[in-house]
C-alpha cells in the first residue's frame, strides 16, 4: 500500500454526492493534470464534479481532456452550498487555492492531496502530503492504483504531463527511480508524449517569445544568482501572455554558469509581483520563497509580493542577498 490514508479518502468520496476540485492560482501542468484525472475518476464513481480556479487556465493546457471545463471563479462570492466535499490538489497554502490571502476556504469537509514541503493547511478534514513525490500527479497515480481504478489514455496523458511539468521535463526528480517507474507505466497505458510536446514546445506565439527576450535583456547577475524583472507596462505591451514567467524561469534562470539559482519577477497586476525561483540540484529555493511568503519545491518555488514595482523589486533582491 502506498498510502494508509487512501482508504479514508475513498470513504469520504463515497459518502459525498457533489464534489468540488481545485486547480490552483496560475495553474501549471501538475495542477491541471491532477484535477482533470481526478474529475474523470469521480465521475466514473457516479459523483457530480466541478473544477474551479481563481485565475484563467492557459490555452496551452487545453489539450488535456476536461481542462476546458475548469471554471474561473471569485472565491469570495462563489456559492459553495451545493458541494459536500472539497478536494484540494497540488496546493500548499490557502491563497494559492482561493487566489488571495484574505479569502478563506469554503466551510465544507476538505481533503488535501499535495507534495509541497511548505504545505500550510492545518484545519482540513484530511491531509495527505508526500514531500518525496515529484508531482501531485505522481500521488494521484498511486491512489488510483490502490483504488484499482483503470487509467485510460486521456488520464495517463494528464498524469504524465503533470509529472513532466513539475520535474521541468525530467530534469529534477525527488525520487528518480520511482518517478521513472511511474512514467514508464503511464506510457504503457497510452500517455501521449507527442501531444504534450506539441502543445507546450511547438506552440509559442510571437509576442511570448519577444517577452522572453525582454526577460533575458534585463537579466542581471549577482554573486551566485541571476534575476530579471518585468513591469506591468511591458507585460501589457506584449499582450500579457499566460505562463511567460514560468517559461522564462524554466528555460534560462537555472542555467547560467556560476549561478546556483535564478528568479524571474513579473508585475502581472498593478503593484502585485509574482516571482518564480529555479535552481540547480543542490540549491533549495523553497526556503527563500517561504521567507517571502511563498513556497514550493527544492528546485522550483514561487511567491507573490505586493508593492510599488521598483521599490518592491529592490526589496526582494536585497532580501535574497541577505538570505544566501
Amino acid at each position: 500500500m502506498f498510502y494508509e490514508k487512501s482508504i479514508k479518502i475513498m470513504a469520504m468520496i463515497k459518502a459525498a454526492k457533489t464534489i468540488l476540485l481545485n486547480a490552483h492560482r496560475s495553474p501549471d501542468l501538475d495542477s491541471i493534470g491532477a484535477s482533470t484525472a481526478m474529475m474523470k475518476v469521480l465521475r466514473r464513481l457516479g459523483k457530480k464534479v466541478d473544477i474551479v480556479c481563481p485565475t484563467d487556465v492557459p490555452s496551452d493546457f487545453l489539450f488535456m481532456e476536461g481542462a476546458e471545463e475548469i471554471r474561473t471563479i471569485d472565491f469570495s462570492t462563489f456559492d459553495f452550498k451545493p458541494y459536500d466535499l472539497f478536494i484540494i490538489l497540488d496546493s500548499g497554502s490557502y491563497d494559492i487555492v482561493t487566489g488571495k490571502k484574505e479569502i478563506s476556504l469554503p466551510d465544507i469537509p476538505t481533503v488535501v492531496i499535495d507534495h509541497h514541503r511548505s504545505n500550510k493547511f492545518t484545519d482540513v478534514k484530511l491531509k495527505l502530503v508526500e514531500e518525496e513525490a515529484s508531482a501531485t500527479c505522481e500521488m494521484i497515480y498511486k491512489l488510483l492504483t490502490e483504488w484499482k481504478i483503470n487509467i485510460d489514455q486521456e488520464m495517463a496523458t494528464a498524469l504524465f504531463s503533470g509529472i513532466a511539468g513539475d520535474t521541468v521535463f525530467f530534469r529534477y526528480t525527488q525520487n528518480t527511480r520511482e518517478t521513472y517507474k511511474i512514467i514508464g507505466r503511464l506510457v504503457e497505458l497510452g500517455a501521449d508524449k507527442d501531444l504534450l510536446v506539441e502543445s507546450m514546445f511547438n506552440n509559442y506565439d510571437f509576442d511570448s517569445i519577444r517577452l522572453v527576450g525582454e526577460f533575458l535583456k534585463k537579466m542581471k547577475k549577482e554573486k551566485n544568482f541571476v534575476w530579471s524583472a518585468i513591469d506591468l507596462e511591458t507585460f501589457r505591451k506584449y499582450g500579457k501572455p499566460k505562463g511567460i514567467r514560468e517559461l522564462s524561469a524554466d528555460l534560462f534562470f537555472q542555467s547560467v554558469k556560476g549561478a546556483g539559482f535564478g528568479l524571474a519577477i513579473l508585475e502581472q497586476e498593478k503593484n502585485k509581483l509574482f516571482v518564480s525561483f529555479r535552481s540547480i540540484k543542490d540549491t533549495d529555493v523553497s526556503k527563500i520563497a517561504k521567507s517571502l511568503g511563498g513556497g514550493g519545491h527544492r528546485n522550483a518555488a514561487g511567491c507573490t509580493v505586493s508593492g510599488e514595482f521598483t521599490l518592491t523589486v529592490n526589496n526582494i533582491i536585497d532580501k535574497v542577498r541577505k538570505l544566501i
